[in-house]
């Protein structure tokens, strides 16, 4: 098996249920022999990430997925935080990681270097953590405007770090590894209606006014808090997926919904197929050794969504 030492590393990007696309990917990876020295996460990848750089192997991180009672998970949003302006506190889902999925580890557990990204509310900008508990990190970088309450650190309020960079590119860049694979498996922007709405919105007058407003709104409570978040969640729509030079974007397309966590196999399934095309027609393993980009402009344009796409 390759380690580290071939300075391969993974950003994973949220996608809730659908995020499980990451584990199929990680198994075949794993089956081709590629182990990645590096990982980082944002949202639901994070959870992913964190369990493979706990030293989880993919088949290990499936089953433990696909064993949870979909039901007890559901049952974890039975803890309002209409007091932090949010259906969901929290802190219950963080107990139920900490009890049944991390049982107490630590970054100073993990055999991978992670970086978990978040978005700092306070700024606007990416915050990386890297230290602490695990259940914690991820619950903050999965904090949704109106859904999940932030997680108050100190000074710092973290909410989803998708509301920057929807792969964490930039925290994976931090533990230097020498190339960059990101896989998405959230929504894909130019089929949502929703986001195309928002998109035309902000263009106008009255939406970049509107989203001023809330972005000027601070954080100093829970209510202004939501504003910002609401503010931030809509920026963040209005963007592509940045892939930094040289870095290589494996998107999934998990005929799943965000929600449909009975469904996570067709998910994991999903993961598999995109990860096995882009090695039989990507060029995925001539990338990944260092040789030049086998798959051409034109080749990616064809596929652009299933396939390993250079920028």
């Amino acid at each position: 098996m390759r380690s580290a030492s071939d300075g391969f590393g993974v950003a994973l990007g949220g996608g809730t249920a659908r995020a499980l696309a990451h584990v199929g990917v990680l198994e075949v990876l794993a089956r081709r022999g590629w182990t990645p020295g590096a990982i980082s996460g944002t949202s639901s990848g994070a959870l992913v990430g964190a369990l493979a750089a706990l030293g989880m192997t993919p088949r290990d991180i499936a089953a433990l997925a696909l064993g949870i009672d979909v039901g007890e998970l559901w049952r974890q949003g039975l803890d309002p935080g209409l007091g932090q302006a949010s259906l969901i506190r929290g802190r219950r889902l963080e107990a139920w990681l900490e009890r049944n999925v991390f049982h107490g580890a630590t970054f100073d557990d993990v055999q991978v270097p992670l970086v978990v990204a978040c978005t700092d509310l306070v700024t606007g900008e990416l915050g990386f953590l890297r230290e602490g508990r695990l259940s914690r990190a991820v619950v903050a970088s999965s904090a949704l405007a109106g859904f999940f309450a932030p997680v108050v650190d100190g000074e710092r309020v973290w909410v989803d770090g998708g509301f920057v960079e929807a792969v964490p590119f930039h925290a994976l860049a931090r533990l230097r590894p020498g190339r960059s694979l990101g896989v998405h498996a959230g929504i894909d922007a130019g089929r949502s209606r929703v986001i195309r709405f928002v998109r035309w919105f902000h263009a106008t007058p009255a939406g970049r006014g509107w989203r001023d407003w809330l972005l000027a709104r601070g954080t100093s409570g829970p209510w202004r808090r939501l504003a910002r978040s609401t503010a931030l969640a809509a920026r963040s729509y209005e963007r592509g997926l940045d892939v930094p030079p040289g870095a290589r974007l494996l998107s999934t397309r998990p005929r799943v919904a965000w929600w449909d966590f009975h469904r996570m196999d067709e998910a994991i399934a999903a993961g598999r197929l995109a990860a096995e095309t882009a090695f039989e027609h990507g060029g995925l393993e001539a990338w990944l050794a260092g040789e030049h980009d086998a798959q051409t402009a034109s080749d990616a344009a064809r596929e652009p969504t299933d396939g390993v796409v250079p920028r």
